[in-house]
Parts: structure tokens; C-alpha cells; sequence
């Protein structure tokens, strides 16, 4: 009996892609590190007087970040991706002449090799458009660790201001450090990427992690940590493990016992054990708790829920939706 995760998936993918609190720019030292969850190294970069817009994962797992330099017109992009073989420069040369060959005119140079920094690097300039009115230097760098390339890209309109020696200067910063141990918010971004792509079985170890993490010491808001039970309940669900969705939809009840959708998800629960009585219970109780909460979005038709199919035709399960269903007096 499949849950559904419609409701948060367009929320989930948000909050696992964006940073909660952007880091603003400013003249204090600011360091960012990235690392994939399951490594025990990070890079390190210095985005002093960059301002952090993006720090996360991407749905595909890849781990990104987005910055800006809003006083002198730069954007900085790193990402990193785990392959299913070694990262090995060859394989930076590779990539980088694929975009060379793709983005930049036949007169430009192609990748060339900084051994001082341990990176190959590609530059090029793309004309004006009507989208981008100056010219604009673009500079990659890509290097590879154990079973990850990391790519980072950096650009500037050329004209008045513009120093591209100066983006060069910025891959001074680029270090390899130890990995910090991973957050609960860590793990449920981690957890969030195979979620979104439906790989529930994949996101459940991190998803029960994050709540171990947040069971001994909460970090996360209350939007992440409700899209936590929910997203973890409802893989368990998507994964047949209903007693385990169970005990999480009853976990997020008893510390927060009119959330009206953990109730909705507990009735799709006892639809999947099969379970009439505590079904109709729980859907009943659902639609109390909505009625009672000002402001909250309409709740699922249960008569069009597919989690429900096997009730459709039972009496009792008919007279409690359409009751349920009816416009308030």
C-alpha cells in the first residue's frame, strides 16, 4: 500500500537544497566547507565577501554551493560528485575539454594543468547577449579525491572593475580537510536526495540517523524536523514496513498531538496493516484536528487516496469519508 508524498515533496526539495541561514557577506573571515556525508575529508574554500544563497544536496545527491560577490559581480558555484570509479585528473581533462568543445569558440585556449594548486583549469570569455550585456570570463577548476570530482566555476562581467586574476587568486584557498561528524541536518539532507528521486530504501538510514541525532539533541527547526517524521514515516511505508511508520507517525504525535496530517498518515498506515477500526479512527481524528487548527491547507480527499483502495467498497469507510468531505456549516 503506498503512502503518498505529494504533499512535501516540492517542500522537501527546497529545504534540502537551500541553506536555512545564508551566510552574509561581509569583511570577517568566511570559511565553507563541503564534504559528502559518507567521506571523512571536506573542501575547504574562503568566501569572505561572498554571500551564501545555496548549501546543500541536490535531488541526484551531488553536493552543492552557490554563492555570490554582489560588489564585484562574481558568482562562485562548487560541486561535488561521487563516481563509481577512482577521481583521477585524466578524468578532470576529460570533463573540462567536454565543456571547452561545447561552450567556448575554437580560437579560446583549452584546459591546461596547475600543478602549484593541484587542479586542471579552463578559461574562456562568452560574448554580450541580450540576457548578459558585457562580456563574461568564466574559470573552472576541477580536481578528484578517492571516488569524487570536485568542480568549481567562477565568473565576472568584464569591463570597469572586473580582475580576473583576482578569481584566480580565490582557488589559493581550496583545501582538503578532515570531515566534521554529520549533523542531523547533514543526514536529512543526505536522506532527502533518494527520498525525492523515490529510493525510500536508500533514504531511510539517514533519515533514522537525523532523528536519532535530533532525539538526543535537537538542532533542527520545527519545519525540518516535521518534514522529518513525515518523510521518514512515510518511506517506511513505501518500503512495506508499516509497524515502523507506525511508530514514527505515533513518535511525531506525542509531541505534537493535533498535527492533522500525522494523523491522516497514521490512518494510511493502519489501511496498510490492514487494520479497519484504527483506520477509521485515525482518519476521523485527522479531520478533528484540521477543523481545529486555523490556517492549515485543505486536507487529501481519502475517497480519491489510493492508500485507501482496499476500503473503497466497505460501508463504514464510505459513510466516514463523505461525512468527512462535507463543507463546513
Amino acid at each position: 500500500m503506498p503512502l503518498s508524498a505529494t504533499p512535501c515533496v516540492v517542500i522537501a526539495f527546497i529545504l534540502t537544497l537551500l541553506a536555512i541561514d545564508p551566510a552574509g557577506a561581509g569583511d570577517a573571515p568566511h570559511l565553507v566547507t563541503l564534504a559528502l556525508i559518507d567521506k571523512p575529508w571536506a573542501v575547504r574554500l574562503d568566501v569572505t565577501g561572498f554571500r551564501v544563497h545555496v548549501d546543500g544536496v541536490k535531488p541526484d545527491g551531488r553536493r552543492y554551493l552557490f554563492a555570490t560577490d554582489d560588489a564585484r559581480s562574481i558568482q562562485l558555484s562548487v560541486t561535488l560528485q561521487a563516481v563509481p570509479g577512482p577521481a583521477t585528473e585524466q578524468g578532470c581533462l576529460l570533463h573540462l575539454e567536454h565543456v571547452a568543445r561545447a561552450t567556448i569558440p575554437a580560437t579560446d585556449q583549452g584546459p591546461l594543468r596547475d600543478n602549484r594548486r593541484n587542479l586542471t583549469l579552463l578559461e574562456y570569455v562568452l560574448p554580450a547577449t541580450g540576457k548578459a550585456p558585457a562580456e563574461q570570463f568564466h574559470l573552472l577548476a576541477c580536481t578528484g579525491k578517492d571516488d569524487v570530482y570536485a568542480d568549481i566555476h567562477l565568473s565576472q562581467p568584464l569591463g570597469k572593475g572586473s580582475d580576473p586574476a583576482s578569481l584566480r587568486t580565490l582557488l589559493d584557498s581550496l583545501t582538503i580537510v578532515a570531515a566534521s561528524a554529520p549533523s542531523s541536518l547533514d543526514h536529512f539532507r543526505a536522506g532527502s536526495a533518494p527520498y525525492l528521486l523515490g529510493k525510500f530504501a536508500l533514504a531511510i538510514p539517514h533519515y533514522e540517523q537525523a532523528l536519532v541525532l535530533e532525539q538526543a539533541n535537537p538542532t533542527l527547526e520545527q519545519t525540518l524536523w516535521q518534514l522529518l517524521i513525515h518523510n521518514l514515516g512515510t518511506a517506511y511505508g513505501r518500503t512495506g514496513r508499516f509497524g515502523r511508520a507506525k511508530a514514527t507517525f505515533d513518535y511525531g504525535l506525542s509531541k505534537d498531538p493535533a498535527n492533522p496530517m500525522w494523523h491522516y498518515e497514521l490512518a494510511r498506515t493502519y489501511a496498510g496493516m490492514n487494520d479497519r477500526d484504527r483506520m477509521l479512527q485515525a482518519l476521523d481524528s485527522a479531520f478533528f484536528h484540521h477543523r481545529n487548527r486555523q490556517g492549515d491547507k485543505q486536507m487529501p480527499d481519502p475517497r480519491q487516496d489510493g492508500s485507501f483502495g482496499r476500503f473503497m467498497l466497505d460501508p463504514a469507510f464510505r459513510r466516514l469519508a463523505e461525512s468527512l468531505m462535507q463543507p463546513a456549516i
